[in-house]
């Protein structure tokens, strides 16, 4: 047998690592059980679909396009102001474009017809707003 002081060290050195090795694999097996038990059970969320949004950490569907300034959905805006504009509440030039004056016919209009006036035409605004309910503005104010 060879008694090389160098390789009986590394032989040593060896044998000891491999024996932390396996001891750490023996203490890490039920830990990655665990793991992987829990990730099992755990959902993984998908992400939203076109018309959904994220609602308290669930996508929730939003069935009317809603608008509110910076919109750049020009045809949806530009009927939004067509019918504001002839219910009375919107006095500008139709172009698509959802600025300060849409928003100020949008909160006027909601004010009017007991919504909240937050200025932002979602799904219950915009369901009045096309409604036969829908109050005109009468300027009597």
């Amino acid at each position: 047998m060879d008694k090389n002081p160098k390789k009986i060290a590394g032989i040593a050195g060896l044998a000891v690592m491999v024996i932390l090795a396996i001891v750490l694999a023996i203490q890490m097996i039920p830990t990655i059980g665990e793991v992987r038990r829990e990730m099992s059970l755990t959902p993984t969320p998908l992400p939203p679909v076109p018309g959904s949004v994220w609602v308290a950490g669930y996508v929730a569907d939003t069935p009317e396009p809603a608008l509110g300034k910076g919109t750049t959905r020009i045809e949806e805006v530009r009927k939004l102001q067509e019918r504001l504009k002839e219910l009375g509440y919107y006095e500008d030039e139709v172009d698509g474009q959802f600025g300060q004056n849409t928003h100020d016919a949008v909160m006027a209009f909601q004010q009017k017809n007991g919504l909240e006036a937050d200025g932002y035409a979602g799904e219950k605004t915009q369901a009045v707003l096309y409604s036969e309910e829908a109050v005109p503005n009468s300027n009597e104010e």
